[in-house]
């Protein structure tokens, strides 16, 4: 999928950033034309307004000749071979715009879609993420199309929970399409490959389960439902479906969401999500006894999640059944992911349990200097 940027969008994202990137004011003027080549660029203007790619092409290149620094005549070159389906002269002139402008974060997101289309897929990404971390507020068109050739990557990396969230946030936003679909679907099934790449013959699994997905984050439960079931119908004992059946459900029928998720261990018993997902669905009820096996069970199928670890530990202390192993876990988890302010409160609480006061009041300043820093965001199995 291929941005469908508009000459007429694109030749104001440059000229509406500042030198951090981000838009300007309203009443903020446009960086002026160097004079050398201030002739050059209102014929190039003009041609590239009149739909004439190739003359203007050829003019921003003669004033590019004179001002190799002109960081919009770069912008401008490059937007014109995205045009054209040639990405490697566009990637090149992004790069060149970058090397004067690199605070531009719609230029770090147009050299990343070109490097997508030259399958420079590694560098792609890593442009993309700066385009993200810069900020792509004021440049919608080119933000939602970057989320979702990231969503993509991260899904190819094997970051299947961040390329689900990204579809999700299209589809919440009112933008769900059959391409977001896809990208939904491949994700939740954790298949690590771009949908160029999906065999054939599973497309038809991948578009009914990243339609329903897409209908339960956009909250249209019934349909999501109606669909899962259709699905399970179809496809009894495929991996993955009940646990993905059981987080549409989570915040509407949790005791539903927890029949899905011990359904998907009888079709996966190491599936370390669903266990940790009814563990979490337990801790949420104060039934700690409950909690435990699930959560020790996750922990063994994957030692290497922190909030496993978190978890186990919170159920250990908080259930009696092992406090000191408990704490262990706890300060586990901190070692694994020493900047999650959750895990640092549920440390504190612990100590704060068994008297340990001075600790207690450690871990709960460094739980509110996190929190200060960044809000909490629980990690997803």
């Amino acid at each position: 999928m291929r941005l469908a940027l508009s000459l007429a969008a694109a030749s104001t994202l440059l000229l509406a950033a500042d030198s951090s990137g981000q838009p300007r004011s309203a009443d903020a003027k446009p960086k002026p034309v160097p004079p050398a080549i201030a002739p050059l660029a209102a014929k190039a203007q003009a041609a590239r307004e009149a739909g004439n790619p190739d003359e203007a092409l050829r003019l921003y290149h003669q004033a590019l000749e004179v001002k190799p620094t002109w960081a919009e005549g770069w912008w401008f070159t490059g937007t014109l071979y995205y045009e054209a389906d040639q990405y490697e002269q566009g990637r090149d002139a992004f790069r060149h715009m970058l090397s004067n402008e690199p605070n531009v974060a719609a230029g770090w997101a147009m050299l990343g879609l070109c490097e997508f289309q030259t399958k420079q897929y590694d560098e792609a990404l890593a442009h993309l993420e700066r385009a993200n971390s810069l900020g792509l507020g004021g440049h919608e068109e080119i933000r939602d199309i970057a989320n979702y050739h990231r969503a993509m990557l991260l899904t190819r990396e094997g970051e299947f929970d961040q390329g689900m969230g990204l579809v999700a946030l299209a589809v919440v936003q009112g933008k769900d399409n059959p391409r977001l679909v896809e990208a939904m679907g491949i994700a939740a099934l954790r298949k690590p490959v771009l949908p160029s790449e999906l065999p054939p013959t599973e497309r038809e699994l991948v578009m009914d389960v990243g339609r329903a997905l897409c209908d339960g984050s956009a909250r249209r439960l019934a349909d999501a439902i109606a669909e899962f079931d259709a699905i399970l119908k179809k496809y009894p004992d495929a991996p993955q479906l009940h646990y993905l059946y059981g987080l549409v459900l989570t915040n509407d029928d949790p005791d539903r969401a927890v029949d899905q998720f011990k359904a998907e261990l009888v079709v996966s018993p190491r599936h370390f999500q669903a266990l940790y997902s009814i563990a979490r669905e337990y801790d949420k009820r104060s039934d700690y006894v409950a909690a435990l096996p699930f959560a020790k069970r996750a922990v063994d199928v994957n030692p290497n999640f922190a909030p496993g670890h978190a978890l186990l530990g919170k159920a250990l202390v908080d259930s009696g059944s092992d406090v000191p192993l408990g704490l262990g876990e706890l300060q586990t988890a901190i070692k694994m992911n020493p900047a999650n302010p959750q895990n640092h409160y549920l440390l504190a609480m612990a100590y704060a349990k068994v008297g340990r006061s001075a600790d207690a009041a450690r871990e709960r300043a460094e739980f509110i200097k996190l929190r200060k820093d960044a809000p909490t965001v629980e990690q997803k199995p």
